[in-house]
């Protein structure tokens, strides 16, 4: 492996670190982002679409929960616990490559939403199909979902708890959409 990538920036006031590797084969083989002294990577784990057969509406519940506080980013949810996001699939028509999935990924994970806070149930009425299926690998071994689409994502917490973000919104200089 080689890495091709790195690079560091600062978003909010947080400190970012990212490191792609690559394989001999030109493929990612790994990559990784740091908010502070955190690490989350980023892996392309090829699978066939595993959370149904047909296309998906994002604002479907994976089960229930009880309450939590409310955050700002996915990264607060997740952060200390996560160890890595697994990419399964992804809408080639969509999304071109793995690098445009990752850029993404990284985009949403660290973004406020558009309510400045993520929410625990659908607070949209259109409808938005998933476009990029993975999971959160935490520390514990445990994986949890994290579905994508342009613009809105829907995944689980390590307790199970279920969180929704809609990245849309009045002011389109805040959207977080695939480029």
């Amino acid at each position: 492996m080689r890495v091709l990538s790195s690079g560091v920036g600062v978003v909010g006031g947080v400190a970012l670190t990212a490191i792609v590797a690559f394989g001999i084969d030109g493929r990612i083989a790994e990559s990784s982002q740091s908010v502070g002294e955190e690490v989350i990577e980023i892996a392309n784990d090829p699978q066939p679409f595993v959370f149904g057969a047909s296309p998906r509406d994002l604002g479907r519940p994976f089960n229930s929960c009880s309450p939590a506080q409310p955050a700002r980013t996915i990264l607060e949810v997740i952060g200390h616990d996560a160890k890595r996001v697994l990419v399964h699939h992804y809408e080639s028509a969509a999304w071109r490559d793995i690098g445009l999935v990752r850029d993404y990924i990284r985009r949403v994970l660290s973004a406020v939403t558009e309510t400045g806070a993520l929410t625990r149930n659908v607070v949209w009425s259109e409808t938005a199909r998933v476009e990029i299926s993975t999971s959160i690998e935490f520390t514990n071994g445990q994986r949890r979902r994290l579905e994508l689409a342009n613009g809105y994502a829907h995944f689980e917490d390590l307790s199970g708890c279920e969180w929704w973000a809609r990245y849309l919104g009045g002011d389109r200089t805040k959207w977080v959409v695939r480029p």
